[in-house]
């Protein structure tokens, strides 16, 4: 306390009194990512089993959320290896950071109902639209954008999410760093290939696309400032990061999927226990042995960590080894596939799950009726917007539309001096940029939400 009469020190202005903020870049891409909406409607959009009674199944978010936590590991362990034994100049924590958010958002441009919702969206396109050509009405400029929906992808709608869907007002959204899109970026190409020719063989960065034409500048400028190596123009080599990414997703789909299944009684607990087990090393032969628990949910768990904790290091020798094929842009094969022993481990575990539980009745059952439910939403909405001429009920779907949908940083200025009447906002737009406003909507929406704003608008189910 100060003696009486002495002069009080002034209060230090407010932005002093304030600690800095000493995140970094990396760090606030996964923050970022953590508190958007979209990372946030993961809970409730099917990583297997869609629509699960059970309390116990993963979700897309906590799939996400455990593919980041193998993927944080991953990145330590390779950049601590890094950077003593190779001398590598890279801080280990900034590896673990962004392979971390960039595995925090592998699925955030998943529609409802996982693949099985990209299946639906691609086979509507294939039923209701065609691509441009003589003597055709198409509302497609190029057979590009039409390739775009017809293979509607997840990888690509994620990338659209964290470059233009977040702070649509502005170029790049958010504006993550590139190093996180790049490391996210499984797919690095569009969705035809020059001269119209095919993914090439053997080549896991062709498998798919990773962004639509809409996104071609932003993604272009993203991977030539990495400097990853342009083969064809616009067509990239992975970034490195990318391989652990990729690790991280395939060790938890096939390690985690594989107790879900056993948990819904898909798959006996017995059965799921032995594969898990078959991917730990034999025990010494010199030491005793301890018999497995008794109890198959704790023998469940231990093996599952176990095996996780095995395949983490695993992937991270192959990863040291190759990595300077992958900076030059020559190595393409998933970290999981290049020792045969754990390759062949995890095959056995996913064509059990795949034929037990993915391909079980109730699944099926459900992806069904999830086609039924995107393919409804799609007559509704697209033909809404991309007609210049709405009769009546297309008028009243145009406003059940959110108005941000049709929101492009080009006309940021003149929205804010003015805002648009939703005819005009939609209109100004091409007939291919209306249909991804259309795909933007209905891929964001959860699998409740979707199903219930089907049965509404199908008069199945009034709004109470």
């Amino acid at each position: 306390m100060a003696k009486e009469g002495a002069a009080e020190k002034a209060a230090p202005p407010p932005d002093e009194r304030l600690l800095p903020d000493e995140r970094t870049d990396y760090d606030r891409d996964y923050d970022r990512i953590v508190f958007s909406s979209e990372f946030r409607c993961l809970h409730d959009k099917t990583q297997v089993f869609p629509l699960s009674s059970s309390d116990y199944t993963r979700t897309r978010l906590t799939h996400s959320i455990e593919a980041s936590c193998v993927g944080r590991s991953l990145g330590q362990l390779a950049g601590r290896h890094l950077s003593r034994e190779q001398s590598v100049e890279v801080e280990p924590s900034h590896l673990g950071t962004i392979v971390a958010a960039a595995c925090l958002a592998h699925d955030i441009g998943n529609p409802p109902f996982g693949h099985s919702g990209e299946a639906a969206i691609q086979h509507w396109v294939e039923q209701r639209l065609v691509p441009p050509g003589p003597e055709r009405t198409s509302p497609f400029g190029k057979s590009a954008e039409w390739k775009d929906l017809q293979s509607f992808e997840g990888n690509a709608q994620g990338l659209r999410i964290l470059t233009r869907l977040q702070s649509r007002e502005r170029w790049g959204g958010l504006r993550y760093t590139a190093v996180t899109l790049g490391a996210m970026s499984k797919y690095p190409r569009p969705s035809v290939l020059p001269d119209g020719r095919s993914p090439e063989k053997g080549r896991v960065s062709e498998k798919k696309f990773g962004y639509f034409q809409d996104d071609h500048t932003l993604a272009v400028e993203a991977y030539r400032a990495l400097g990853l190596k342009e083969r064809e123009p616009g067509v990239f080599s992975r970034h490195p990061l990318a391989f652990l990414v990729e690790a991280a997703d395939d060790i938890c789909y096939a390690v985690i999927d594989l107790e879900d299944s056993a948990k819904l009684g898909l798959v006996p607990m017995e059965q799921a226990c032995r594969l898990l087990e078959q991917v730990l090393p034999p025990p010494p032969s010199d030491k005793p042995q301890r018999p497995p628990p008794s109890h198959l949910e704790t023998r469940m768990a231990q093996a599952r960590a176990r095996a996780i904790g095995l395949l983490i290091p695993a992937c991270v020798k192959v990863f040291l080894a190759h990595a300077e094929e992958m900076e030059r842009g020559e190595w393409e094969t998933p970290l999981v596939s290049a020792d045969k022993d754990v390759r062949e481990q995890l095959d056995e575990i996913k064509r059990i799950t795949r034929r037990q539980g993915y391909e079980s009745e109730r699944v099926l059952q459900i992806e069904s009726a999830g086609f039924k439910t995107l393919g409804g939403l799609l007559d509704m909405f697209a033909l809404a917007v991309v007609t210049d001429s709405p009769n009546r009920e297309e008028r009243k779907l145009r406003q059940l539309l959110p108005m941000e949908s049709f929101q492009r940083p080009e006309f940021a200025d003149a929205d804010q001096k003015k805002p648009p009447e939703r005819d005009a906002a939609i209109e100004r737009l091409t007939k291919y940029q209306r249909l991804l406003c259309v795909t933007d909507y209905i891929s964001g929406m959860t699998d409740g939400f979707a199903v219930e704003l089907f049965q509404r608008l199908s008069g199945i189910k009034l709004p109470t």
